[in-house]
């Protein structure tokens, strides 16, 4: 069946035609590896190049999802000059630090959105060129800021409104979460000195090599991997990345719940430390190796699966550009897995649905100066017992962090896999709603969701609208617990109060003090 899914999908590539002939803005472009022409890279790199030698200190990149998350696996290849800033949360602290970090300083905005309508980024864009304009402004005018977005959007008209000084215009045949070998994701990681280079050889080489039948074919044997164990009720994957790949998390567990989460199947992933690991057996591992040194975590790791009898799969990668290859396997993987399931990759219906939401609740907002009611959700103790021996649990933190906050975050998922025995992801809010928000709503029906907020003092407008940032974020969170509520999903929100630190603390001392 494999085989002749991947002979299938060859076929369509071949010529040229679509999976979903309903939507043909997401198709195959992202199949034939790199998309740019060879003119078209010799243009980009002159330009990096061009940007490179003046010296800038920061590069702001404002995009969520797809937009954004593969430039920061590439970037991760590159030097620490400039420093970037991936910008994809409206938290308003988290906006005022970036602010007093790189004010005064040299800084380029880069704006990405295939879309060029994502409102957070459009928001977030006007935000910077207002919070920063004396900083961007040429002496001829132009504004130190790039868009990267389809012909004809929204975000192209603010570019030439605001007359930035490029923008780089993306091909309409690729969706968001395929587009990282694209400009979304290689230009980018050009300004920051990246091996790109390196990183289109491997995803051209991997392409080649997927066109063999069989073992011989590298994505084969990952798509007979993954598809036996979600046949066996086998529905969570671990992947675990030596420090070369780090980068590479986000856009994965993107690719793997936007593609799959649908139709309340798929394979919900765990990235990250496996200490949140349960004692379930529902879970099978990726685990990467780097051939170029020992990694004592990932022999201690696979000796501790293989004690579990937990299904390992290995992957070994022999430099860190093989990350073009990585992007090229893992797309390949889910669209085969998606035909043999018969779902569409390359939607994300519950995304959208929960966009709606956000856009009803400020609707509602507007006219009436208030936030609607929210539907009840349950306590603490309450949604503790409601947590499936077979489940999964997702912490959805709308705060601020810091390092120590993101430490007690962890310690809290720890206290309550350890109180519970399941699994647990750790997302970032509100930008996992263009990612994990998927699986959350679309997939299997064994999550539950601990939605951590807030209260913010400092107001921060949004330009032309008579709400702030706070109440956005609060809307985009009351609008995905409403969906999770609506589904039947098992939802306890707690307030942190001001004070973020001190009401993790208290948290997870009343985790730690239940028993279940």
């Amino acid at each position: 069946m494999i085989n002749d899914a991947l002979s299938g999908f060859w076929a369509d590539v071949d010529e040229s035609v679509y999976f979903d002939r309903d939507h043909t803005l997401e198709g195959l472009g992202w199949s034939l590896g790199c998309d740019w022409t060879e003119t078209e890279a010799i243009q980009y790199f002159d330009l990096a190049e061009k940007i490179r030698s003046e010296k800038f200190q920061y590069v702001l990149l404002i995009g969520l999802g797809g937009s954004s998350a593969g430039a920061k696996a590439i970037v991760s290849l590159g030097e620490d000059s400039p420093k970037f800033i991936f910008v994809d949360s409206i938290i308003p602290l988290t906006l005022q630090k970036i602010v007093e970090e790189v004010r005064n300083q040299k800084i380029l905005l880069l704006i990405c959105s295939k879309s060029g309508t994502t409102l957070e980024t459009v928001i977030l864009a006007r935000y910077f060129l207002r919070q920063l304009g004396p900083s961007l402004r040429l002496s001829n005018g132009t504004v130190n800021a790039i868009a990267i977005t389809d012909h004809g959007t929204f975000l192209e008209e603010l570019a030439f409104k605001y007359n930035f000084r490029n923008v780089i215009t993306s091909k309409i045949d690729i969706g968001g979460r395929f587009s990282e070998l694209s400009s979304f994701g290689l230009f980018p990681a050009l300004l920051n000195n990246s091996d790109v280079s390196s990183v289109m050889v491997s995803a051209t080489r991997m392409v080649s090599d997927s066109r063999n039948s069989g073992e011989q074919n590298p994505v084969v044997p990952l798509v007979d991997y993954l598809g036996v164990n979600l046949v066996s009720g086998i529905d969570k994957l671990y992947v675990y990345l030596p420090a070369s790949l780090r980068g590479f998390s986000v856009w994965l567990e993107q690719l793997l719940s936007e593609s799959l989460g649908k139709s309340g199947i798929g394979i919900i992933p765990i990235i990250g430390d496996a200490g949140l690991i349960g004692n379930s057996e529902d879970i099978c591992c990726v685990l990467y190796e780097d051939s170029t040194g020992l990694d004592p975590s990932l022999v201690k790791l696979e000796q501790s699966f293989e004690n579990r009898s937990i299904p390992v799969f290995k992957l070994k990668i022999d430099d860190p550009t093989s990350l073009g290859g990585e992007f090229y396997r893992w797309k390949l993987t889910v669209v085969l897995l998606a035909k043999l399931l018969d779902i569409n990759p390359f939607n994300q219906p519950q995304v959208q649905k929960s966009k709606d939401n956000t856009n009803e609740i400020i609707e509602y907002f507007t006219v009436k100066g208030r936030l609607p009611p929210t539907s009840s959700t349950l306590s603490l103790s309450e949604w503790i017992r409601h947590i499936k021996n077979d489940g999964y649990v997702a912490i959805l933190p709308f705060v601020h962090m810091e390092d120590k906050e993101q430490e007690l975050l962890f310690h809290l998922g720890l206290s309550i896999r350890q109180l519970t025995g399941v699994h647990v992801t750790l997302a970032s809010g509100p930008s996992y709603l263009h990612s994990t928000g998927q699986m959350h709503k679309g997939g299997p029906q064994s999550g539950a969701y601990l939605q951590l907020l807030s209260t913010y003092h400092d107001e921060i407008p949004v330009d032309g609208e008579t709400y702030t940032m706070s109440t956005l974020l609060a809307a985009q969170a009351n609008g995905d617990m409403e969906s999770l509520v609506t589904l039947g999903r098992p939802v306890c929100r707690v307030d942190l109060g001001f004070n973020i630190e001190r009401g993790l603390r208290n948290l997870i001392n009343e985790v730690e003090n239940m028993s279940r």
